[in-house]
């Protein structure tokens, strides 16, 4: 009933496996992400499409190198280079989760697993969206030092949201076309 298939076989399958869902991965996670992983919703969250797309397909490559590796061959070395292949891909599609922002009485912008920034809205001194006419543009946050910190606008409500910020706490928004 069952037949014994070869290892070379099973691993070139899952290496062919991940690089054909990866478009789909890709497509529906960023899309479901902040439902799911960002639960505190007294924030704003603008979680990045374009990017973490970029970060889901280049995990699953990894993972599909992996697989590949071992369908190549099987020694010590091999099964411990794709054991790190293997790691390095599943922390990759996790860090996709962790790469967002959140504004609330504090903005708050965290890439990947490593790094984050955080400006608190008494310390900025003006927001400025720098945009390029029918394509995202970015949001600038200086606080009273000279300090920026700088988001890729990726929804068209996260202007009128922190416009309404900004105003609250009576900081200049400015608006300006990118040259």
């Amino acid at each position: 009933m069952f037949k014994d298939y070869s290892p070379r076989l099973i691993f070139g399958v899952m290496a062919v496996t991940c690089i054909i869902i990866s478009p789909l991965f890709a497509i529906f996670v960023p899309m479901t992400v902040p439902d799911l992983f960002l639960t505190d919703r007294s924030y704003f969250y603008i979680y990045s499409f374009r990017t973490n797309v970029k970060i889901i397909i280049a995990g699953f490559v990894i993972l599909a190198a992996a697989f590949a590796l071992l369908c190549w061959k099987r020694q010590i070395a091999t099964f411990v280079l794709s054991l790190l292949l293997l790691i390095g891909g599943l922390v990759t599609l996790y860090s996709s989760t962790s790469t967002y922002t959140a504004i609330n009485e504090q903005v708050v912008f965290k890439s990947q697993l490593i790094g984050s920034q955080k400006m608190q809205w008494d310390s900025i001194e003006r927001v400025a969206l720098e945009f390029v006419p029918n394509a995202l543009g970015n949001y600038k946050f200086i606080d009273k030092s000279g300090n920026e910190l700088i988001i890729q606008e990726d929804k068209s409500m996260a202007t009128s949201y922190i416009y309404l910020m900004a105003s609250k706490k009576n900081i200049q928004f400015d608006e300006y076309e990118k040259k």
